[in-house]
């Protein structure tokens, strides 16, 4: 048999056992009240956080962004000025080409050998371009050299220089063009 060691009555005992019960209820729903308040409140905190950080991220990335648009764009009118330099340059050499070859007599013209070996060091293949061992001849066997764009007959001297003008300038486009590039891409880069 139990005995009741603080000598209360069993009713006595029930409502001690109510209120401590009543307690711990009590202290459980305030716990998980303060934990859900509080958690809502870091959670909050946290939002408001991380919305204000990636509001700054995106304000540098839009700025970055802008500065970047800016700058490729100072490339490329810089890159059309450069090309507008070479044509207007390239225009005014050929336009001399006249000039400087009008002592040369018209039949003056560079063999058949000669245009091949130009075009094979320019690395140039077209219809109407001497090429070894083509269609129809044998092997070393030269046929009529024909002018950049012409398709027929033997290449000028004027030809030649005019050639070589169009591939400086060219060049330096291409040459302009991997500049510009190289520069756009270190910018980016930082």
């Amino acid at each position: 048999m139990l005995t009741n060691p603080l000598g209360m009555s069993n009713r006595g005992g029930a409502m001690l056992l109510g209120a401590v019960a009543a307690v711990l209820v009590a202290l459980l729903v305030g716990g998980w009240w303060g934990w859900t308040r509080g958690s809502a409140s870091a959670e909050n905190k946290l939002r408001a956080e991380y919305s204000a950080n990636l509001a700054e991220a995106t304000r540098e990335a839009v700025l970055k962004q802008q500065a970047a648009i800016v700058f490729s764009n100072g490339l490329a009118v810089e890159l059309i000025d450069t090309k507008r330099t070479i044509e207007t340059q390239r225009s005014r050499l050929r336009g001399r080409i006249v000039y400087v070859t009008r002592e040369i007599p018209a039949d003056c013209v560079l063999p058949a050998d000669a245009v091949q070996l130009w075009n094979q060091a320019r690395r140039l293949s077209a219809p109407g371009v001497p090429q070894a061992g083509g269609p129809g001849r044998a092997a070393g066997q030269a046929a009529a050299a024909a002018p950049a764009g012409a398709g027929q007959g033997n290449a000028t001297i004027a030809d030649a220089m005019a050639d070589h003008i169009d591939y400086v300038a060219w060049c330096e486009g291409v040459v302009s063009q991997r500049d510009k590039l190289q520069t756009l891409l270190k910018e980016w880069a930082k």
